[in-house]
């Protein structure tokens, strides 16, 4: 990586040469975005707008060739560096990065720039059918006040809403599309410099919407059912725990994406009706086999959350009559071992064999051949990937959905940039790992440590001073410089390779990860599970749409409910 930091002025000649090289179709983009991406700025401010640059290049040269390899890896990279932009902009707390300019101390908003990346973002997002996940990001445009958030997120609904098969949870989507679309409207909503036409334009192509909703749903422009209904709560334990759920947008439903009201606490996702051959061999639990198989994906989700949802209301370290008859080994590391970490721990279990459920369901329905995935060998990133490419079954698939589950099994197997998934070192142990940032090396190594090798759940205050040497000397870097300067055919030098060769075993016996980064990675993988289960039954819907109409004999099968 080069070692000089930009300034403001290098980094806008990178962006000026980049706009060049897309406006004229260069065949050097591609070549300029590795060059570039290499660099960082002088602040992170800076940083994040080199990051949106190459981010903005990769898509453009994904642009110029979506039509002969929707997998080209230059929409993985765009997506990559927008999100480590973001990232960058996650800890600037200034509204403006100040320079000297020519013309004097100039600034730049980091609002502006945060919106500005989010909205391109949610749209390279999108651009993959994944607008389920486009919708928090255009959320943080509409949270810096840029109206062109208002417009693209409506955007974003309305295409979202023409697969969603449930009816109720389709009106959430319009409803919600023409609240953005009219108060994109008001006087006080306005975009961002360089966007205006753009905003213009989508505010022009809504006002069609908003006249087509008005005269659809005319008795629900002002309230809807949302707005009055009041769910039937066991006791204040049950209604704290389901407010919780809700909040988070965890319910296993689509309305929940886009309201939070008490009327979308429910876990009613389903598999769309599917039909199929007339086949008398099979017993009645044989023809539900993938209803009930969803049913298990959809109990583990639920058991999960509820899990972490008792482990964040149980204080750290308290006691418990399921260890209070033995003895904890001091470890000096601070390290927890109490029920909370340990639901933490079950928590994850569950949702890492969701990804792998989700696999299985997508081998058999979709009938992937033994001969190209062994049925023992399969998993999340054996179902959609082979040699780093899509896997040949799901080239021959044209299913959208199946297409933004692959984009999603990226983000937990692949970034697109190897070693290159956080700004600390990728290789260091997992508790200097910069979890904030795309989850792909953190998301791995938390499912080897927890399911093959030691995961401790530590305090960060003492696990950090526990990792200090109280002798300086006694350290690995000193030890590797005290090597060179023995004589290799001493004793000392042979104890001193054995001391090395035992500090490298044990410092890699397992990994820590502090209980407050762990708690994200879990929230960020039960929203990564619930969008899975979600993208599933897209793609069996629209797997269902578009089987040709021929003379089969075919039924479809009634769902039978306790």
């Amino acid at each position: 990586m080069t070692d000089k930091a930009l300034n403001n002025q290098e980094i806008d000649k990178i962006s000026q040469k980049m706009d060049l090289l897309i406006e004229t179709s260069s065949t050097n983009l591609i070549n300029y975005c590795q060059i570039v991406q290499k660099k960082k700025g002088e602040t992170k401010f800076l940083t994040a707008q080199l990051y949106y640059t190459v981010g903005t290049g990769y898509y453009s040269a994904y642009r110029a060739i979506i039509a002969d390899e929707w997998s080209s890896p230059h929409i993985k990279r765009a997506i990559y560096y927008l999100r480590k932009a973001l990232h960058e902009l996650s800890s600037q707390k200034d509204k403006y990065y100040s320079f000297e300019s020519r013309k004097g101390l100039a600034h730049f908003s980091t609002a502006h720039l945060r919106s500005k990346i989010s909205i391109n973002l949610a749209n390279y997002l999108s651009e993959q059918h994944r607008h389920l996940e486009a919708l928090e990001f255009y959320d943080l445009a509409i949270d810096e006040k840029n109206a062109f958030g208002l417009t693209t997120k409506a955007r974003c609904l309305i295409e979202a809403s023409e697969s969603i098969y449930d009816e109720n949870s389709r009106f959430f989507f319009y409803k919600q599309s023409y609240r953005l679309s009219k108060k994109a409207k008001l006087s006080e909503s306005v975009s961002t410099q360089g966007e205006q036409d753009l905003f213009e334009q989508l505010n022009h192509r809504l006002n069609h919407y908003c006249k087509w909703f008005e005269a659809q749903y005319p008795q629900y422009l002002d309230s809807d059912h949302s707005d009055t209904y009041k769910e039937n709560f066991m006791n204040r334990k049950h209604k704290s725990y389901l407010d919780w759920v809700g909040k988070n947008k965890l319910f296993l439903n689509f309305t929940n994406n886009v309201i939070t009201e008490e009327y979308a606490y429910e876990d009613c996702l389903y598999l769309p009706s599917f039909s199929g051959k007339i086949n008398h061999l099979l017993l009645p639990s044989e023809e539900l086999a993938y209803h009930s198989h969803f049913e298990e994906i959809k109990d583990t989700y639920k058991y999960a959350r509820y899990l972490l949802h008792t482990a964040l209301q149980i204080p750290i370290e308290t006691e418990h009559m399921y260890n209070s008859t033995t003895l904890q080994v001091e470890s000096y590391d601070s390290t927890f071992y109490d029920l909370k970490t340990n639901h933490y721990r079950t928590a994850l279990r569950c949702l890492y064999s969701i990804q792998d459920k989700i696999a299985y369901f997508i081998y058999k329905f979709f009938k992937v051949s033994e001969s190209e995935i062994p049925e023992h060998k399969v998993n999340i990133n054996s179902i959609f990937s082979s040699n780093q490419k899509p896997a040949i079954w799901l080239s021959e698939v044209k299913n959208p959905y199946l297409r933004a589950l692959y984009f999603l099994s990226q983000d937990i197997h692949d970034t697109g940039e190897k070693n290159s998934t956080t700004n600390k070192d990728p290789n260091a142990n997992l508790f200097l790992a910069d979890v904030n940032y795309p989850r792909a090396n953190v998301v791995n190594k938390i499912r080897n440590a927890l399911e093959h090798k030691s995961l401790k759940i530590v305090d960060s205050f003492g696990y950090e001073l526990s990792q200090r040497p109280y002798n300086p000397e006694n350290t690995l870097k000193a030890a590797k410089i005290k090597l060179r300067e023995l004589d290799p055919e001493s004793g000392e030098h042979k104890e001193l390779v054995e001391f090395i060769e035992e500090k490298k075993r044990l410092q890699s016996y397992g990994e820590a990860i502090s209980i407050e980064d762990l708690e994200q990675q879990i929230m960020d993988l039960f929203k990564m599970s619930k969008t899975a289960m979600m993208y599933l039954a897209l793609s069996i819907h629209h797997q269902e749409k578009s089987l040709p109409d021929d003379d089969t004999l075919i039924a479809s099968r009634e769902v039978p409910y306790r």
